[in-house]
């Protein structure tokens, strides 16, 4: 069974400086120094594809585990640490361009894949990004495709090489679904949200395989019908009130006499 990851890399935007935050004329916010990392629910969703094939043995069933992203040729550390993983196929691509609000196009691009490159049994994807969030390119994919797709996937276990059982979350708790294959799976908040780290050995053996590329895809572009006309920055305050006093006990005094005190005698 051919199992395909689609993972995104993202800038940790936390170390972005207040004052960096302000747009260009064109809107575009520079990021490039910060440093990069896998989009959380992506990294969860590619653990859980070495988990399954872990659990393979027992079952009797081959899993190959493929995985592709989209973007610039810095993210290829990424799909080099996927081959030293066990990864058979890790492909990139190219773009330059930000593709933030157009998750139509991501989903063209994957589809391309599947149909014209690497043929593929599953999609394997987190639910949405830490950036454009939002949370539509496992559907796209699964439309274009023709594929049934399970959200808030937790877990995936081996079955045969047709079947896999699958753990998702719902408003009622959780459900298993035994999936005949082809589909498209979008984790969600997985056990595992962290990808092991490979060791040196396996870096030296395998992660030295070269990158695959995908570049004939620019006849899939779509038109989203999504511009981006302004970026702000959302605030966070609460309400909030200074408690006077020159001193930690005069402010403590001041804090029960003004507000628990009432509150206590409520109780």
């Amino acid at each position: 069974m051919r199992i395909l990851g689609c993972f995104k890399v993202v800038s940790d935007y936390d170390l972005v400086a207040d004052e960096d935050w302000i747009p260009d004329e064109q809107l575009h916010i520079d990021t490039g120094y910060v440093k990069l990392l896998w989009n959380c629910y992506d990294e969860g969703a590619l653990e859980m594809m070495l988990k399954l094939s872990d659990l393979s043995e027992g079952f009797g069933v081959v899993y190959e585990l493929n995985a592709l992203t989209v973007g610039k040729k810095k993210y290829e550390n990424f799909l080099k640490i996927l081959y030293a993983l066990g990864f058979e196929h890790a492909a990139r691509a190219e773009s330059e361009e930000d593709k933030v609000f157009v998750p139509e196009e991501i989903a063209g691009i994957i589809t391309y894949y599947v149909q014209k490159e690497q043929k593929q049994d599953v999609i394997v994807m987190g639910t949405g990004s830490s950036d454009g969030n939002n949370r539509k390119t496992p559907y796209l994919t699964a439309e274009k495709l023709g594929w049934p797709c399970i959200t808030q996937v937790i877990g995936m276990e081996p079955v045969d090489e047709e079947h896999l059982k699958v753990i998702s979350e719902t408003a009622d708790g959780k459900r298993i679904w035994t999936v005949k294959t082809p589909c498209v799976l979008a984790v969600g908040n997985a056990p595992c949200a962290y990808l092991r780290v490979p060791t040196l050995k396996d870096k030296m053996s395998r992660g030295k395989r070269p990158i695959e590329y995908v570049t004939e895809f620019s006849g899939e572009k779509e038109d989203s019908g999504v511009e981006l006309v302004d970026l702000h920055i959302v605030e966070h305050n609460r309400d909030a009130k200074v408690i006077e006093g020159e001193t930690p006990t005069e402010k403590a005094a001041a804090f029960y006499e003004n507000y628990l005190k009432g509150w206590l005698k409520e109780l």
